[in-house]
C-alpha cells in the first residue's frame, strides 16, 4: 500500500520534465543565443560551460546519497506497515494488551525514519551548498569577460548594465536544471518498488487462445493434480476424483492436509504443477479467468466484509441485483430478521473488515452473498463454523434447496461432520492424499480414518 502510495511520485516525474526541464533548456539555449549575439561566442560558451559543470557536480554528487533516500524510503514504508498492522489488528492487541509494546514499536520505526531523513537531508544539502557557491563563481566570471568586451570595443558600456539586469533570468534556468535533476532522482528512488511492482509478472495468466465458458452442467474432475507451494515439499499429489453435476463432495481431514489448497487450485488461484482440472472437459487452464470465476460462488473460512453498508456488500456478489432479491438471500440465511433490529437496517455500516458485526453474523452474510451470485459450482469452506446449530440447520436447508433449484456441484470443507452426513461422496485427505472415500455410511463401515473422526466427534 505504501508502495502504491509512494508511487505518485511518478506523476511528479513526468510533471517535472515536462513542466519544468523542457521549458528550462528552451531558456538556456535562448540564453546562450542572447549572450552570443550581444556580446561574443566566449561569453556563451562560458556560460554552456557552467551549466555543464553544475548538472556534472549533480550527477557526480548524486552517488553519495542515492543509497540515503533508498533507505529512507525504505524506512517510510515500514512505519506504514507497522502502523497499518497496529490498526487493523487492534482486536489482538487489545486481548493481550499489547499497547505499550505497540506504541514503542512504532516509535522505533519512525525514529528510523527520522534519522534515515536526516542523514539523507544533511548530505542533500551540503550538495546543494555546493552547488550555490558556482552561482557567485559563475557570475564573476561571466562579468570580468563583459567588462573585457567592453574595454577592448567590441560591446558597449550598456552591454554590462544589460547583464546585469539580465543576470536573474539567465542562472535560474541554469540551477533548475540542477534541481530537477535532484529532483527527478528522488522521485526515481521514491518509485523504486513501485515500478519493481510493475515489473512482477503474474504466476497464473489466461493461455494464449482462452475461450469463455458459459452454461455449464456441473461436471468437474481433478485428474492426478499434483501441487506444491514450495518445490522442496509437496502439498498436493496425484489428486483423482470426479463430481457429477448437482452432486455434492464433502472434504474432510486435518489441517494442513490440503483441502482448501484442492479448492483455490478450482479457482486458479495457482495453476497445478501436473495432471489437470476440468469442468465440463474444459480443462480450466484453456478458460478465461473471469469466465472461471463467474462459475463458482465461494463462501470461505474467514470471509470479508468491505467498509460499505450490509446491501452493498451483499451486492458485491451481484451489483444488478434488486432489494427483493436481496432480502430474500437474507431470508434464506436466516439474517434478515436480524438485520431489521439494526437502526439503519440494510443501510448498517458494517466497519473494516465487518467488525461492527459478530463471527455468525458475517458466516450469513458471505452464505447470502453466494446465494445471490446464483453460480453453478459452489465452494464452501467451512461456511457455518461460526454459527449455531439451530441456525446452521436452517442454513443447511436453504442451501439444500439453493443447490435442487438448478443441480448446482457444491463442494464442502467441513470439520463438523455432521454437516456433510448427506454428501454424495466424502473424501478424506491426509497430507495431500484421499487416503478414503465413499459415502458417510460406506466410510463408518469401513471403521477406517473417517470412522475414527466420526467417533471422536459423537462421543463429543
Amino acid at each position: 500500500m505504501k508502495a502504491l502510495e509512494q508511487g505518485s511520485s511518478l506523476a511528479r516525474l513526468l510533471e517535472t520534465i515536462v513542466c519544468e526541464s523542457l521549458p528550462t533548456v528552451v531558456d538556456v539555449t535562448v540564453a546562450l543565443g542572447i549572450l552570443y549575439w550581444k556580446f561574443d561566442i566566449y561569453v556563451s560558451i562560458t556560460l554552456l560551460v557552467a551549466c555543464s559543470s553544475f548538472l556534472a557536480l549533480e550527477v557526480f554528487t548524486s552517488r553519495w546519497k542515492v543509497e540515503l533516500r533508498r533507505q529512507s524510503a525504505r524506512a517510510e514504508r515500514r512505519e506504514a506497515r507497522v502502523m497499518h498492522q497496529a490498526i487493523q489488528g487492534w482486536a489482538t492487541v487489545s486481548y493481550f494488551n499489547m499497547f505499550h509494546f505497540e506504541r514503542k514499536r512504532f516509535g522505533k520505526t519512525v525514529d528510523t525514519k527520522l534519522v534515515a531523513h536526516q542523514r539523507w537531508s544533511i548530505r542533500d544539502t551540503s550538495i546543494q551548498g555546493a552547488i550555490e557557491l558556482m552561482i557567485p563563481l559563475t557570475f564573476t566570471i561571466l562579468a570580468g569577460m563583459v567588462i573585457y568586451n567592453i574595454s577592448q570595443g567590441r560591446s558597449k558600456p550598456g552591454g554590462f548594465v544589460f547583464f546585469i539586469q539580465y543576470w536573474d533570468s539567465l542562472i535560474w534556468p541554469v540551477k533548475w536544471l540542477s534541481h530537477d535533476y535532484r529532483q527527478i532522482m528522488s522521485d526515481l528512488i521514491d518509485a523504486e518498488r513501485l515500478l519493481a511492482l510493475l515489473q512482477q509478472k503474474a504466476t497464473v495468466v489466461d493461455c494464449e487462445e482462452p475461450h469463455d465458458i458459459r452454461d455449464v452442467e456441473g461436471h468437474v474432475a481433478f485428474e492426478d493434480v499434483c501441487f506444491a507451494y514450495d518445490n522442496r515439499k509437496t502439498t498436493i499429489c496425484g489428486l483423482g476424483f470426479s463430481a457429477q453435476p448437482g452432486q455434492t463432495i464433502a472434504l474432510v481431514g486435518a489441517t494442513g492436509a490440503g483441502k482448501s489448497t484442492a479448492t483455490k487450485l478450482l479457482l486458479r488461484f495457482y495453476d497445478v504443477t501436473e495432471g489437470k482440472i476440468s469442468i465440463d472437459n474444459h480443462d480450466i487452464r484453456d478458460i478465461t479467468l473471469d469466465s472461471l470465476r463467474n462459475l463458482i460462488g465461494v463462501v470461505p473460512q474467514d470471509p470479508l466484509l468491505f467498509n460499505g453498508t450490509i446491501l452493498e456488500n451483499l451486492r458485491y456478489a451481484k451489483p444488478s441485483a434488486t432489494f427483493a432479491e436481496t432480502i430474500e438471500a437474507c431470508q434464506a440465511t436466516s439474517i434478515h430478521d436480524k438485520i431489521l433490529t439494526f437502526p439503519d437496517g440494510y443501510k448498517t455500516h458494517v466497519g473494516e473488515q465487518g467488525v461492527k458485526l459478530s463471527g455468525g453474523e458475517v458466516q450469513r452474510l458471505a452464505v447470502a452473498r453466494v446465494i445471490l451470485k446464483d453460480a453453478p459450482i459452489l465452494v464452501l469452506d467451512e461456511a457455518t463454523s461460526a454459527i449455531d446449530t439451530h441456525t446452521e440447520s436452517s442454513i443447511q436447508r436453504a442451501l439444500d434447496a439453493f443447490k435442487n433449484r438448478r443441480k448446482r456441484t457444491t463442494f464442502v470443507i467441513a470439520h463438523r461432520l455432521s454437516t456433510i452426513v448427506s454428501a454424495d461422496q466424502i473424501l478424506v485427505f491426509d497430507e495431500g492424499k484421499i487416503v478414503e472415500r465413499g459415502t458417510h455410511k460406506n466410510l463408518i463401515a469401513r471403521d477406517g480414518v473417517y470412522s475414527g473422526l466420526w467417533s471422536k466427534q459423537s462421543r463429543a
